[in-house]
């Protein structure tokens, strides 16, 4: 009898069909919206919703709103935050091309058959910046923040001094840079002066303390350093056009960038060296000082909301163009 009446009246049946089905389809969207629109309605109020209640706002706790980054942003966070990454670049860069140039370097001396106080002096040095480079890189693996991270940056800085040390022959880039100086304040005319710094400059193979060039595994090892400087400098910047305007991870990131603009700098300057040794020593030394400028600030993000406003200024212009 039923199964007469439905085919009798099957149309009708189809019709009661397809709204259920359409029913059933659209319900489960329906109650996140009518959410979404109570939210809105109760923030719009100045109240807040805690455990489905709506309580006041002077009642409520202040809490903190996690950044809703995409995916793009949360990739840039891990280089910089991630464990995994630090691994990577601990094993490649600063084990094994770190181990094999220093070894290098220390049988190149050897090889040359006479072991002055020069050679013992940079074989000793080398040694020691290998040991400290391996060493420094597998405990920062797993710190990130605190004193232990204070501390690691600090034997990053020396290291990195004494890198320069060995790099650049200080007393003479003095001589060079007094005598360009005396050059243009006494030198009456513009000709005479760029005389004198050409000069000086002719003889600027002076400013290091060693013209060799650099063997095969050297160059690559510098461009391997080049590299993840390079990749840590993207995500840096990156990270910070991604986060909230004026945080404290928008002005981590610009440092952060900066930071890794700073150690691609002084890699170059490293890898140039007899080619063209003023840029080498005006790289090296210029990207260490923009290392240590980036890690020092990083350490006042947190405290200075002024500080965070300067920092991030550059960043927060350039996403102004795209609102």
């Amino acid at each position: 009898m039923w199964f007469k009446y439905m085919v009798k009246h099957k149309r009708l049946f189809a019709i009661i069909m397809l709204a259920f089905i359409l029913f059933n389809i659209t319900i489960p969207f329906s109650y996140p919206a009518y959410a979404d629109l109570q939210v809105k309605e109760v923030q719009k109020s100045g109240d807040v919703q805690k455990d489905g209640d709506v309580v006041k706002k002077a009642d409520a706790k202040k809490e903190a709103v996690p950044e809703d980054k995409s995916v793009l942003g949360k990739s840039f966070e891990w280089v910089s935050d991630g464990v995994a990454y630090k691994a990577i670049k601990w094993t490649i860069n600063d084990f094994f091309f770190t181990k094999i140039v220093g070894a290098e370097s220390v049988i190149k001396e050897y090889g040359n058959g006479n072991i002055n106080a020069s050679a013992r002096s940079s074989i000793k040095w080398t040694t020691l910046l290998t040991l400290s480079a391996i060493v420094r890189g597998g405990i920062g693996i797993f710190v990130k923040d605190g004193w232990k991270q204070a501390a690691l940056d600090s034997w990053d800085a020396l290291e990195k001094g004494v890198t320069l040390h060995q790099f650049v022959a200080w007393e003479n880039v003095v001589q060079v840079a007094r005598t360009g100086f005396n050059a243009i304040r006494f030198g009456g005319q513009f000709g005479e002066a760029a005389g004198t710094i050409g000069e000086a400059a002719a003889n600027s193979s002076s400013l290091l303390k060693s013209t060799a060039p650099l063997t095969t595994v050297g160059k690559i090892a510098g461009w391997a350093g080049i590299a993840f400087s390079t990749v840590e400098m993207v995500s840096g910047f990156g990270s910070a056009f991604y986060s909230q305007d004026g945080s404290k991870s928008q002005a981590d990131g610009v440092l952060n960038g900066f930071a890794g603009l700073g150690s691609l700098a002084l890699t170059a300057g490293l890898m140039i060296g007899a080619a063209c040794p003023p840029l080498a020593v005006g790289l090296a030394v210029g990207g260490a000082l923009v290392w240590g400028a980036a890690t020092v600030g990083k350490y006042f993000t947190g405290k200075s909301k002024t500080f965070r406003k300067a920092v991030t200024a550059p960043v927060r212009w350039v996403k102004s163009w795209f609102d």
